[in-house]
């Protein structure tokens, strides 16, 4: 009996040392797991860049970052006596207004959403004006892809690729754009201020055509400037991204197209209405001829009518004098 017991004791014995031995190797196996998992995750990390975030930012939280980096880049760039630079293109200012951004059609976008490869930290100032003309477009299409495609097939994108009209480069998109007070489009100040964007290569200057002049003089001009947002731009007529030649029958301007371009404000339009003449100078011996008579007629008419008019009005005057009638002598009466 007392065999037994100590038999049974034993076994219990060997059984409590067995499960103790069993909890340790499992045990011992978890940490070896974690262990693993907690290197192979700080070895990836050190591959990726340190810019790298693996998990995309809430809507919030991207606001708050890009806001931060733009108030970085602002501290330098928002101060007017930062001063300027000269580039291969000319002198550069480095201030920026800061309100004018804000209000910008890009204010929300952080600061190298545009000048891609810089930091808020302080950086090697880049003097190759051609080097921020090429990464402007390139960061113009990272988010407007359909309109720089558009660009790239217009007589303006032609001509980006090495050519140039009346020695002049095509524009690229900063060139009529701007770069950090671009506005909405769709309000009035933008539609006022296209004659003038495009005026600076279409204005008055020798070679240029005068098309800035001669639009301001006609209804659509004269409307927009004194604020009807309806009426018609540079852009409603000859096109945006798309521009191309009238001689080009997808032109929207072509022969084939003029009718229905002008039909998009005028429903009722006939074919004749669309051979009103905009861009023309009456006074230039370039203009048609019975445009060019009539303008000519139009000012003799005018200084006649004026010479007349100021002759007789001396000769009153003198008469006046003569019989007294402005000193009450009453000329005998």
């Amino acid at each position: 009996m007392g065999g037994d017991l100590n038999s049974a004791r034993q076994l219990a014995k060997e059984f409590t040392c067995s499960k103790r031995a069993a909890a340790a190797a499992v045990l011992a196996i978890v940490l070896a797991v974690v262990l693993a998992s907690a290197a192979l995750a700080a070895s990836t990390t050190t591959l990726l860049p340190a810019t790298t975030n693996t998990t995309a930012p809430s809507g919030s939280d991207q606001a708050a970052g890009s806001e931060d980096l733009t108030t970085r880049c602002l501290t330098c760039h928002s101060q007017e006596y930062l001063g300027t630079v000269q580039d291969d293109k000319g002198t550069q200012n480095l201030y920026i207004d800061s309100a004018a951004y804000h209000d910008s059609a890009h204010g929300l976008l952080p600061c190298n959403a545009c000048h891609t490869g810089f930091s808020h930290d302080p950086h090697k100032m880049v003097n190759n004006a051609e080097f921020f003309r090429q990464t402007a477009n390139e960061a113009c299409r990272n988010c407007h892809d359909d309109q720089f495609e558009m660009y790239k097939q217009s007589y303006h994108g032609t001509l980006s690729r090495g050519g140039t009209a009346a020695g002049e480069k095509a524009p690229i998109c900063i060139d009529c754009h701007g770069t950090h007070a671009i506005q909405k489009v769709g309000t009035l100040e933008y539609k006022q201020s296209i004659s003038d964007v495009c005026g600076k290569c279409h204005g008055g200057r020798e070679g240029h055509g005068g098309r800035e002049a001669t639009f301001l003089d006609t209804y659509h001009g004269k409307a927009i400037t004194l604020g009807r947002e309806s009426a018609a731009t540079c852009v409603d007529c000859h096109g945006a991204h798309s521009i191309l030649p009238v001689s080009n029958p997808q032109s929207t301007l072509s022969e084939a197209n003029i009718l229905p371009t002008c039909q998009k404000c005028h429903p009722d339009a006939s074919k004749g209405f669309s051979t009103f003449l905009v861009h023309v100078k009456p006074t230039s011996t370039k203009a048609p001829l019975i445009v060019f008579a009539v303008a000519v007629f139009y000012l003799l008419m005018i200084i006649a009518v004026f010479a007349f008019g100021g002759i007789h009005t001396l000769l009153y005057i003198y008469r006046g004098l003569k019989d007294g009638m402005y000193f009450g002598k009453g000329g005998g009466h």
